[in-house]
């Protein structure tokens, strides 16, 4: 399914053109998306043993989301522990063997390779048994799951979409002509009659497109607002002008 950023600023430069022949000079119709929108996928095929959250909950970045089948690594990465802690041993022994002369330079060099290769395979298998613990990317809200328990999933299909909304950006499109008005940095006003008619928030533009759509002859620009409190959804259609002085 498309994220909510691409399907609705798919259609957005038609609508805005229209919207902007009718708008008052220095006003645009623009869009609210996301800060950030994540897709969680599954690293490895495996069965989902657990899945702790559910939609509407918060989730901190390295937060647990999932848990997969683990057993078969877990016991690899206990084997190759073992066999390191044997080779920490063996590699000690030769290096008092080779200090007495007991043992040639050959033999306690190779007893050091043998471990440093241990320790590399204890790597490998602990780094193997963590991929079966999916985690947060991001700080954000989980608006979908796509998978249950007990489910069987492949290498990096989707199981849940997490999205930002603590910060927002005001997506709108401007005429190549009018563009040279506006910079990064500076700032506008938005309006969302929708969520409060009379409520202004105040924002950054964070991005102004270099490119000129062929078909409308216009540009796309980016605002970044502050959303502490929530009061906006990704979504709603708002007003931008300039702030009044």
């Amino acid at each position: 399914m498309p994220s909510l950023a691409r399907a609705l600023s798919s259609s957005l430069p038609v609508l805005c053109f229209i919207s902007s022949l009718n708008a008052a000079p220095g006003r645009f119709d623009g869009l609210v998306l996301p800060f950030k929108e994540v897709v969680i996928s599954s690293p490895v095929q495996s069965t989902l043993t657990a899945l702790p959250l559910k939609e509407g909950d918060t989730v901190r970045a390295g937060d647990t989301v999932a848990k997969l089948f683990s057993r078969i690594e877990e016991l690899d990465m206990q084997r190759a522990k073992a066999a390191l802690q044997k080779k920490e041993f063996d590699n000690k022994s030769a290096a008092n063997l080779y200090a007495d002369k007991i043992i040639s330079e050959d033999e306690a060099l190779k007893n050091k390779i043998e471990l440093d290769l241990a320790k590399l395979q204890y790597e490998q298998a602990m780094e193997l048994f963590r991929l079966r613990t999916v985690t947060a990317p991001i700080d954000g809200l989980i608006v979908e799951r796509n998978r249950e328990v007990g489910e069987t999933v492949s290498a990096a299909q989707p199981l849940i979409r997490l999205v930002d909304i603590s910060r927002l950006y005001v997506q709108f499109y401007v005429r190549a002509e009018d563009a040279g008005a506006l910079r990064v940095g500076q700032t506008l006003d938005v309006r969302c009659p929708v969520a409060d008619a009379n409520r202004v928030f105040r924002g950054a533009v964070d991005f102004i497109d270099p490119r000129v759509d062929a078909a409308s002859g216009l540009m796309r620009v980016k605002i970044l607002l502050d959303n502490k409190d929530a009061s906006l959804k990704p979504g709603l259609r708002a007003e931008v002008t300039p702030p009044v002085s």
